[in-house]
This record gives structure tokens, C-alpha cells and sequence, in this order.
């Protein structure tokens, strides 16, 4: 799962043969220096979701270990929509007292927290930068975003929509295809754009819709492996897109 650049523009538009790359870097990773390997849990973790239709959702952990009970709540955790619980989060248990839980956020990011015992405390916070045996077990072995990468790849895109007052056809297609580069062109209720995609040797450019207001513009690499590059969506009857990471 790649993780998006910090500071990433928001741009609002208006009228005017051998083992596979993946199977390898799975092969090097388990040779490292410190892998994971999943411990038999203390106690019990239960995962309650609330809101999942709105922007953010209501997530509560309750965390039993022993006599011992806990339970925290966030309130500001944007979720991918339209996946089963199974796809949408994963719990890896490092240590006994010891918790991981990852969540696909909607840009395709993940959010973790970790779950932590100190004698008779226990706490479960938000982890910005989990480290990276972590999030690589979670992401390869646990299969953490497997469900938003299967999704189709197509090279157009186009649904009627229904956003704030506006019912519109939003489209989103690739043309003007070059050698070098791509067009990427996104219409929404009259509102109409189109910008540029490098596409370097061996990449091949792709749309894939997660929602049907929200697509992802990226490039397929020839190890199978993807980029995001674009995300553009439909909010309050306006379109928009966002880079998500540069073409390297």
C-alpha cells in the first residue's frame, strides 16, 4: 500500500519467469533482520464501527485482558465505503500484550493504532508511522488493502451521479495518448478538464472507480505493482481532483 506524500494540492475545478517482484520482496522481507511473527493474544479485541456512510466514522476498540478492561473511541476515521470488515481493517497481535489494527482509509492510505500493555494499563492509540515490519506483514501477509487493489482497471469511466442539487454525468477518461504521456480528462455537470499523466517506459496508465462519485488515476508498473497518482471525486456537486504522489 503506498503511502501518500504529505502537503498533497488539493485542486477544486471550476466553470471558468523466476519468482514474481511481489513474491521476492515477500521472500526478503521474512529473511530481514527482526520479522513478524503473530503471538498468541492475552486477552480480546473487539472492533465496533458507527457511521459508516458519513465522511468520518465512529470506531470503538474494547480490549479485554484478564480482569483488566478497556475501551477507546475516535471519532475522526475517514473509511474506504462499500467493503466488508474483513477487507476494510486487519489485527496483528506482535506480542501477547501487544496490538496492531490497520484501517483502508478512502485515498487508499492506511491508519493504524496500537494496543499496548503496561502492568495494569492499557491504552490504544493512533500510530502515524507504524514501523515498517509492521505495516509490510499487515499489507503483504495479512492481505490490508487487498480488496481495493483487485478492483477493475479501466481506461474510461462514466456514471450518472447525483451530488448536492446536481444530477450530472461524471466522467473520466484517458486520451490523447502518447508515448511520454496520457490525458487525463474528468466533466462533471458542465465542468470540464483535462491534465497530463507521465507514462514512463512499461507503465500502463488505468481508472479505477471506488465509489461511484470516486475514481483513481495511476499506473500499473511491470511487476504488476501500482501507483496512485490522481484522486478524483464529486463532492457537494463540484469536482475535484488531488495528487496523491508523483511519477518517479
Amino acid at each position: 500500500m503506498h503511502k501518500t506524500i504529505p502537503g498533497m494540492l488539493l485542486v477544486l475545478l471550476t466553470a471558468c519467469g523466476g519468482p514474481s517482484a511481489e513474491e521476492q520482496a515477500r521472500k526478503n522481507y521474512h529473511e530481514g533482520e527482526a520479522p513478524v511473527a503473530p503471538a498468541k493474544p492475552a486477552g480480546t479485541l473487539e472492533v465496533k464501527i458507527e457511521d459508516r456512510e458519513k465522511d468520518t466514522s465512529k470506531v470503538t476498540f474494547y480490549w479485554t485482558v484478564d480482569s483488566l478492561k478497556y475501551d477507546k473511541t475516535f471519532n475522526d476515521l475517514p473509511l474506504m465505503q462499500n467493503l466488508t470488515d474483513t477487507s476494510l481493517y486487519k489485527v496483528l497481535w506482535d506480542a501477547p500484550n501487544s496490538v496492531w489494527i490497520g484501517f483502508i482509509k478512502p485515498n487508499r492510505d492506511t491508519r493504524y493504532y496500537h494496543g499496548t500493555q503496561d502492568g495494569k494499563l492499557l491504552r490504544i492509540l493512533w500510530v502515524p508511522s507504524p514501523p515498517q515490519r509492521i505495516y509490510q506483514y499487515m499489507e503483504k501477509d495479512l492481505g490490508l488493502g487487498d480488496a481495493i487493489r483487485n478492483y477493475e482497471k479501466v481506461t474510461r469511466y462514466a456514471k450518472q451521479v447525483k451530488s448536492g442539487q446536481i444530477i450530472a454525468e461524471f466522467i473520466v477518461d484517458l486520451r490523447n495518448a502518447t508515448p511520454e504521456k496520457v490525458g487525463v480528462y474528468m466533466e462533471y455537470g458542465g465542468v470540464r478538464r483535462e491534465i497530463d499523466l507521465r507514462t514512463p517506459k512499461g507503465t500502463k496508465p488505468y481508472i479505477m472507480a471506488v465509489a461511484e462519485d470516486h475514481c483513481i488515476v495511476g499506473l500499473e508498473l511491470e511487476d504488476g505493482e501500482m501507483e496512485d497518482i490522481y484522486q478524483v471525486r464529486v463532492v457537494n456537486g463540484r469536482i475535484g481532483y488531488k495528487q496523491m504522489q508523483t511519477v518517479k
